[in-house]
């Protein structure tokens, strides 16, 4: 089967494009990044994806299911909005409208073979809405699948993340994509963890960024994902092998380290998106790691 729609020179792409081929596609996404109209974009091709009725191409934009998809009228896909309570100013995922989620997700698909939620602005979801929808992230029916469109994976709880695949949009330029390999940054990103903790090694390994900020640009996404998959090795919530690398960060860290650095790493890739200076950028990313030194397990 040929998967179509998915810019495979683009990584998060490539990875949800690899997601989607492997038949495996996790129950909790968590599309972070971008504009609130391209989480939405992309959320609405993957639910195109994984419910095309088509045998030879998906999506194929053609059937049934690809047509009601792209009309918002198919029964599975259910894009929901944060609502607002009467009496209350600000629109939220209340508790009572995730216990209302977590019901519905209960009952059985109408016409498809999954269920698909997309929440919008995921990111409003306090605590206690989170902490009621982890109960439903924790066993989810096999037919369901969430995905949450957030401006940062930083607002979620810890066991959230590790139930969750994270893909971040944005941060990518075409620049750097024309000029600084996928295998040259994972290279740099792994030289980086390798040295955590030992601070020597740690300035060598972070000194292929002095005056590079397309490599760092490359490299520090790569980063946010080790780390991301490591908090899910932590939590026993990664699905098969782990990478060796992620297994030996697991051990020698703590879940508040790991997601501490996971979450300076988003912000960092941010910062480097709307042209932050290079080495105001570098200092901050040597303090954080640095930090780590303290809080080995």
């Amino acid at each position: 089967m040929e998967i179509v729609g998915f810019d495979r020179n683009n990584h998060t792409q490539e990875m949800i494009y690899r997601a989607l081929l492997s038949g495996r596609f996790p129950h909790t996404v968590i599309l972070e990044g971008g504009l609130p109209e391209e989480r939405l974009d992309l959320a609405v091709k993957i639910a195109s994806a994984l419910l095309c009725r088509d045998n030879n191409t998906v999506p194929c934009g053609e059937c049934h299911s690809c047509r009601k998809i792209e009309h918002r009228t198919h029964p599975d896909v259910l894009i929901l909005k944060p609502e607002k309570k009467e009496g209350s100013k600000n629109e939220t995922y209340f508790v009572d409208y995730i216990r209302q989620i977590r019901d519905n997700a209960f009952i059985i698909p109408h016409e498809s073979d999954l269920k698909i939620f997309i929440l919008q602005e995921a990111q409003i979801m306090n605590d206690q809405a989170q902490n009621a929808f982890l109960k439903i992230l924790e066993e989810p029916p096999e037919y369901v699948i969430f995905i949450l469109l957030a401006s940062t994976k930083s607002v979620y709880l810890p066991t959230i993340l590790s139930r969750a695949s994270v893909f971040t949009l944005g941060g990518e330029t075409r620049e750097v994509k024309d000029t600084v390999s996928r295998e040259r940054a994972e290279a740099a990103a792994e030289a980086v963890c390798l040295a955590l903790g030992n601070r020597y090694e740690l300035v060598m390994a972070a000194g292929v960024f002095d005056k590079d900020q397309k490599l760092l640009t490359a490299t520090l996404p790569i980063l946010g994902e080790i780390f991301s998959d490591t908090l899910r090795v932590k939590y026993s919530a990664y699905e098969g092998e782990p990478p060796e690398l992620c297994r030996n960060l697991a051990s020698k860290f703590s879940k508040r380290t790991l997601l501490r650095l996971a979450d300076d790493v988003n912000i960092l890739t941010e910062a480097l998106r709307q042209n932050a200076n290079l080495n105001l950028t570098l200092a901050r990313l040597s303090s954080l790691f640095k930090s780590a030194e303290t809080e080995q397990e």
